[in-house]
């Protein structure tokens, strides 16, 4: 009995020995490769962070049961393959979360889930496996996946678009893309825009980037047939509860075995900007494009609009309906407005394209009539052979130009346009020249006048524009024309688009050291006090200063500064030393006699008075501001004021009689 007893134990230890073994040697992808066609993952097995990791250790949940269970499945497989059944359902290999979250191995991955997906994207675990994500509840193996042949378990960027893009709504809120992006801020010269005015008033990206999508991640039916052989089971496609409860939820089903590919990148970078307009309108908005890209014009070289560099569709500026006919119906039809600037850029900004078109209304007058007059002269010509077929191709050149600028529309990119219109009139100006015609076209080449810069991609024009700085008014003609100093010499994008970065003092140590100073230039207001010519009235008193031919020099001693105190100062160097405090007196007077008009003036109800009434109301405001922004208090013609401020008073009592 005993000899049975230790046969038999040493029969029992030779099966559970040879059992471990088998379990062990059956759990190797060499064993595991001699029935299934899985070459290409074990090779991808081999090279992957889970090389040390064997077969069964994932695709079998943890414990001795579940990989006994395994292996009885695994047989019940080479059954399953002689006897057909693999016909009506392919098997299928699965990874439990178990597994993935059992001891040793990522059982921390919930609770330290943050990691870097890839540079400046953060990717968190923890609300992804947790919690539903669109309705759905997650898998580790949902993301992690052999999508990407040869790489093991690896997360691909495909499985992501299709969740974070699909049927994702029209107007989708921005911290749709800060999941994963942070909005660019700063004004680092490597960003092509500060998205500050962006993130603090929520646009929603797409409004610029357009659609940043390819694709839509369609179920073709066709998929459900490469594992289902049973009709029944195709027919529940439409069941998407059903779908993905089933193959996401229960199964480990990989989102691009039944989906079509999604792509997440910006169609306005590519030749895909072109079909977004000719959806609607076939062709109709080639010109536009053109100008939009800079391209399309003969013989000048490109130039993009920096908005098409920076990936800006048409849809970003495209944003207000159009409306139909006197009933104020909204139509289909989407144009851009001066506020469509506005909706990135800021209240204001609208007037650049004011601008634009204003100044290029005028070029495109000049540059028609020229197109026109040099055709006239080409039929009055006597020009024969090839100087006549060389000064028809420039026409024709001119012409094209002229043409793609006009059916294009300027606003699409000021600076090409401005460009092309030049190259008209090189051409026209040559073809005169060949046809010895003593005809002269006006010139529009002003604007190549200006010290090129990026800024002019924007501001075109900008040297036509008088603006108040420091309550003078300082022309850009005469610095970026006259002088052509840079932009950058007083502008920066240190720490906001554009900002201002000259004082007046800076303004001061270039202007006041110059041996002569042209005041008027800057100090207009005050100089037409001096003389006593102003609009604010008929009437002409000099100063007597003035008619003395006393320059602004002679009094303003010091250029460094400009002010009432000064002019106090240099008043004692000529005249007695009382003249300071007379001088005192003229200010305070006239302070005074404003500010009482001012008063006045607030208790006065304009719905009560007439129009007449309220053309001398208006008047007096005007004259009041003239006088408190040219800031002499008077000094500069003390009768003149004082007369304007007499008549004010008396047109104030003849409004309250």
């Amino acid at each position: 009995m005993f000899k049975v007893l230790v046969v038999l134990t040493g029969v029992i230890a030779v099966f559970i020995i040879v059992l471990f073994a088998s379990l062990e040697y059956t759990s190797k992808p060499d064993f595991c490769s001699t029935c299934h066609f899985m070459q290409p993952y074990v090779d991808g097995w081999k090279t992957s962070t889970h090389s040390d990791v064997t077969c069964t250790d994932c695709h079998f949940p943890p414990g001795l049961k579940s990989k006994l269970k395994g292996k009885l499945t695994a047989a019940s497989m080479v059954v399953n393959y002689f006897t057909g059944v693999y016909k009506k359902s392919k098997p299928w290999a699965e990874i439990t979360d178990e597994s993935c979250l059992s001891s040793g191995c990522h059982e921390q991955r919930l609770l330290e889930g943050k990691v870097e997906f890839k540079e400046g994207i953060i990717f968190d675990h923890e609300p992804h496996v947790t919690k539903l994500r669109r309705e759905k509840k997650l898998r580790c193996t949902s993301c992690h996946s052999q999508i990407v042949q040869g790489d093991h378990m690896t997360v691909t960027e495909n499985s992501c678009f299709l969740c974070h893009f699909k049927n994702q709504p029209e107007d989708a809120p921005i911290d749709d893309c800060t999941w994963c992006h942070d909005a660019p801020v700063g004004t680092n010269p490597e960003l092509s825009y500060d998205h500050r005015f962006v993130v603090e008033k929520e646009i929603d990206c797409k409004k610029c980037h357009g659609s940043m999508q390819v694709g839509d991640g369609a179920v073709p039916v066709e998929r459900c047939s490469s594992c289902h052989a049973e009709i029944g089971k195709i027919e529940r496609i439409n069941e998407v509860e059903y779908i993905h409860l089933n193959h996401v939820t229960n199964h480990k089903v990989e989102c691009q075995n039944c989906h079509s590919l999604i792509q997440h990148k910006s169609v306005s970078r590519s030749a895909e900007i072109i079909p977004d307009c000719q959806s609607c309108h076939e062709d109709s908005h080639l010109p536009q494009y053109y100008l939009f890209s800079g391209t399309g014009g003969k013989h000048v070289p490109s130039h993009p609009n920096p908005m098409y560099e920076g990936g800006l569709n048409c849809q970003a500026c495209h944003v207000f309906h159009s409306v139909n006919g006197k009933n104020g119906d909204l139509g289909q039809t989407m144009e851009a407005k001066a506020e469509s600037c506005e909706i990135c850029h800021g209240k204001g900004y609208g007037k650049i394209l004011d601008q634009w078109e204003k100044l290029m209304l005028k070029k495109m007058e000049s540059t028609e009539s020229s197109l026109v007059s040099v055709r006239r002269e080409m039929k009055l010509s006597n020009v024969q052979d090839k100087s006549r077929q060389h000064v028809e191709s420039l026409i024709e050149e001119a012409g094209y130009n002229y043409q793609l600028v006009k059916d294009g529309n300027i606003v699409h990119n000021v600076a090409y346009s401005d460009e092309l219109l030049l190259s008209v009139h090189r051409n026209l100006k040559s073809a005169l020249k060949s046809l010895k015609s003593e005809k002269i076209i006006p010139d529009i080449s002003s604007y190549g006048k200006i010290v090129p810069s990026e800024c002019i991609n924007c501001h075109f024009g900008m040297e036509d524009v008088v603006v108040n700085v420091f309550d003078i008014d300082f022309s850009h003609n005469i610095h970026l024309v006259k002088n052509r100093l840079e932009c950058s010499q007083c502008h920066s994008n240190r720490t906001q688009h554009g900002e201002l970065l000259m004082s007046k003092s800076d303004c001061l140590s270039c202007h006041h050291t110059q041996d002569e100073v042209d005041c008027e230039s800057c100090h207009e207001l005050q100089a037409s006090l001096y003389t006593g010519i102003t609009d604010l009235s008929d009437e002409e008193i000099p100063d007597v200063m003035y008619e003395e031919e006393v320059t602004c020099a002679e009094c303003h001693l010091d250029r460094s500064i400009i002010s009432g105190i000064q002019g106090q100062r240099s008043c004692v160097d000529c005249h007695e030393d009382e003249y300071a405090d007379m001088v005192f007196e003229w200010q305070q007077g006239v302070s005074e006699r404003i500010e009482i008009l001012n008063v006045q003036l607030k208790q006065i109800s304009m719905n009560t008075l007439t129009r007449a009434e309220k053309q001398s109301y208006e008047r007096i405001e005007t004259v009041i501001s003239r006088i408190k922004k040219e800031g002499s208090g008077g000094v500069h013609n003390i009768e003149y004021v004082n007369n304007l401020i007499d008549k004010m008073e008396s047109d104030y009592k003849s409004i309250t009689r």
